[in-house]
């Protein structure tokens, strides 16, 4: 009996990606540059994600850059420090380190948006909940950009963001107004609009009316215990309680 579970679940193990496989593990041994790569390599294979595989793909790329967006907190922190204390050398050195950190998170995201762009957002056209989920992927990682590039590239970012995001608002029509993926880019959507157009009054307007929306659609629907949507849901009323 042992050895017939034993083979079962070999053979589990064989069904699935070699690629996702690699990537969990990675995962769990928090080596977030490894999972990347291994679920790239997994969109390589030019087959569609399940739902399972594009939350890992997510996942990989969101702690990827995470990591590097918490670095350079503690960069621009310290290089201000020196400043402070008229340290010219330990300025400059924590202006390169800035300057490093930077250029990896720079990487990352134009390695998201090239996945998305050459398969990912092509695959999912018939599929309303999944075309909504890379496009505001798409948006999320231009968003990024925009938030610490200057000059041409921050115009250039902020415009490719919004244009991915819009798409996404096209796309999410058929989606329930309380759908986790609807709110998650009606929430992300709103913080573009605040926090890199400037533009507060159309992010409360878009908050206000996806939180609104989602609320009404929840009394007649029995999604009320939901993970994601309430956590959506709370952000969006924080933000809005904010702004």
């Amino acid at each position: 009996q042992k050895r017939q579970w034993q083979e079962e679940a070999a053979r589990g193990a064989m069904a699935e990606s070699r690629s996702v496989v690699l990537a969990k593990v990675a995962e769990r041994a928090e080596l977030f540059d490894d999972m990347k790569d291994f679920m790239k390599e997994r969109v390589a294979e030019m087959r569609p994600l399940n739902r399972e595989e594009r939350d890992l793909f997510s996942a990989a790329f969101k702690n990827c850059f995470s990591m590097r967006r918490n670095s350079l907190r503690v960069a621009v922190q310290r290089e201000k420090e020196e400043s402070d204390d008229r340290n010219e050398a330990g300025q400059n050195l924590a202006a390169g380190f800035v300057t490093k950190v930077e250029a990896e998170m720079e990487y990352i995201c134009n390695e998201a948006i090239k996945q998305l762009d050459d398969f990912l957002i092509a695959t999912a056209e018939h599929d309303p909940e999944e075309k909504t989920f890379f496009l505001k992927m798409k948006g999320d990682y231009y968003r990024y950009l925009a938030e610490f590039a200057a000059g041409d590239k921050k115009i250039h970012a902020a415009e490719q963001a919004r244009s991915a995001y819009q798409l996404g608002l096209e796309a999410y029509t058929d989606l329930p107004a309380y759908n986790p993926v609807r709110l998650g880019l009606a929430l992300n959507f709103s913080v573009f609009q605040h926090e890199v157009l400037n533009h507060t009054d159309a992010a409360v307007y878009t908050a206000t009316t996806a939180y609104q929306s989602a609320v009404a659609a929840l009394e007649t629907e029995d999604y009320r215990d939901d993970i994601d949507v309430n956590t959506t849901l709370s952000l969006l009323k924080d933000n809005l309680a904010l702004w």
